[in-house]
């Protein structure tokens, strides 16, 4: 399946607990994603959840990709 067209039917969905966007525009430490790994499948065990979403490359507030082209 298309990346797009996952991510399209995911980008509807508000942000919350198991779901995050981050913008990482240019890029993403390897502490910074090791901390985004911890809080999110701490999130996931204490809402009793299968998974979490971390969708990088996305603009937080309008939820769009960012085009790097």
């Amino acid at each position: 399946m298309n990346i797009y067209i996952i991510f399209d039917s995911l980008r509807y969905h508000y942000e919350n607990e198991v779901v995050e966007f981050k913008k990482a525009e240019n890029h993403i430490g390897f502490d910074d994603l090791g901390k985004y790994s911890c809080t999110s499948s701490s999130k996931v065990n204490l809402k009793d959840k299968e998974l979490a979403l971390q969708s990088f490359g996305v603009h937080d507030n309008i939820l769009e990709i960012i085009d790097k082209t």
